[in-house]
């Protein structure tokens, strides 16, 4: 009897294989998470940016103000302050700056002032005149000036001083103390802030994608036993019936001899040594899973056939049975893993069973070559067919539309031809109440 050939569970693959696997192995989660961190930090850098350049311009163009500004009260010259034509002037250009701007004399007295917490209608000059001159003003006053020399303290700290310098002689007649508007100080928090929402958002969406990827997980270990316990099943069931087959002849009331007809004897023999091979065949593939199997370059049509085959024993028979269609053109050798193809094909082609709702059923499996030196494995039913929305979601890892099912077939069997194979699972066509067909690319 012809055994299926295999790799053995404990073949170690090459380590550059094994790397390669590894990097393809990347789920759709991790893809969506790096996708939203690349994302996230590209918009939060294009912020940083941009804030920086409304910054870096508004400082200029305040600087530019301010010189503008000791400029004229250089060429006004500082004692004709007192003048009511000039001073009405010079009042008029402070009173349309909107950032926090002091004018002070060569004593370092503020003498005009903007956007500080000190009106600067509640200090007159004759009290800073005063002051200058050492004589007692009001403590109410005193204190109000000083507010106004500590603001310009803080300015001096944030921008150095304008020096106004008389044009023609170069005499220094005073200094423009400036800061920034309040809009400039909200700009430089913006980055910072905007920032720290898009790490709250790339935190909420990380562990949403976290607990999504923990949910197909345990789908998939529950499905993986389930999966286990189904493929087992069968022939353990079958080596049982053996067994009582065996049992009931050994129980004879006859001699110390069990005798049994040859035919059958043999008959019993090759059954039980199917399903011992079928058992065997079902540990090697779950020993595959997880791990890079030994790729070799055979025909793709004898691993379709006994996949093939296998189900065909299995179908239902009687009135309304389901009929499998082969047909096998001549197609190159390709890298493939006997035992994962083979598994993916069958998997192809119960969800083909399964899906057959209406009696008589017809499964089409085609092995052909395709476009780009590619070889395809396509396999059609007449089923119930997908809507759009079921295609979308028919690879999903615990998505299924029967009662009774894990939803793994699809997405063991794409896992097999993509992550293992380098090749393609995809539906080519599905029409609710028509049929489905489903298509293996493999590269030469």
């Amino acid at each position: 009897m012809a055994r299926l050939e295999s790799t053995s569970p404990g073949a170690a693959a090459p380590e550059p294989q094994r790397q390669a696997i590894a990097t393809r192995a990347l789920s759709r989660s991790e893809l969506i998470q790096a996708s939203l961190f690349f994302g996230a930090s590209l918009l939060v850098a294009g912020v940083f940016v941009f804030t920086n350049q409304v910054i870096t311009r508004l400082s200029d163009e305040i600087t530019a103000t301010s010189r503008v500004l000791a400029r004229f009260c250089a060429q006004a010259s500082f004692p004709a302050v007192r003048d009511p034509e000039l001073g009405r002037i010079l009042v008029q250009v402070i009173s349309n700056v909107d950032f926090p701007i002091v004018i002070s004399d060569t004593l370092s007295m503020p003498r005009a002032w903007r956007k500080l917490e000190v009106d600067e209608s509640l200090v007159p000059d004759a009290a800073i005149d005063s002051l200058v001159e050492g004589r007692p003003i009001a403590p109410v006053i005193r204190a109000r000036i000083e507010r106004v020399r500590a603001a310009m303290a803080r300015l001096d700290r944030l921008n150095p001083p304008i020096p106004m310098i008389r044009p023609v002689t170069g005499e220094r007649l005073g200094s423009v103390h400036y800061g920034d508007p309040a809009v400039l100080e909200r700009l430089r928090w913006m980055p910072y802030l905007s920032g720290g929402g898009m790490v709250v958002l790339l935190s909420l969406g990380v562990w949403g994608l976290a607990g999504i990827r923990r949910a197909e997980r345990r789908t998939i270990w529950v499905g993986m036993a389930r999966e286990t316990a189904h493929q087992l099943g069968t022939p353990l069931s079958s080596l049982m019936g053996w067994i009582e087959l065996l049992r009931a002849h050994a129980s004879k009331p006859t001699a110390d001899e069990v005798r049994m007809p040859r035919a059958e004897l043999e008959e019993t023999l090759g059954e039980m040594e199917r399903d011992v091979e079928r058992l065997t065949k079902v540990a090697q593939r779950f020993s595959h899973v997880g791990s890079a199997p030994d790729l070799a370059l055979q025909d793709v049509r004898p691993v379709v056939r006994g996949a093939v085959d296998y189900v065909r024993r299995r179908l239902p028979q009687g009135e309304g049975e389901i009929v499998i269609l082969e047909r096998y053109q001549e197609v190159p050798p390709v890298n493939l893993g006997r035992e994962l193809l083979a598994w993916a094909v069958e998997n192809l082609l119960t969800n083909a069973v399964s899906a057959i709702e209406r009696r008589p059923g017809r499964i089409e499996v085609v092995v052909e070559p395709g476009e780009g030196g590619k070889v395809h494995v396509i396999v059609t039913d007449n089923g119930r067919g997908m809507s759009p929305p079921e295609q979308r979601r028919a690879f999903e890892p615990g998505y299924t539309t029967k009662r009774r099912g894990w939803g793994l077939g699809l997405a063991l069997a794409r896992r097999a031809v993509e992550e293992y194979h380098r090749g393609r699972l995809y539906i080519r066509r599905s029409v609710p109440g028509e049929g489905t067909t489903l298509v293996i690319e493999l590269p030469v």
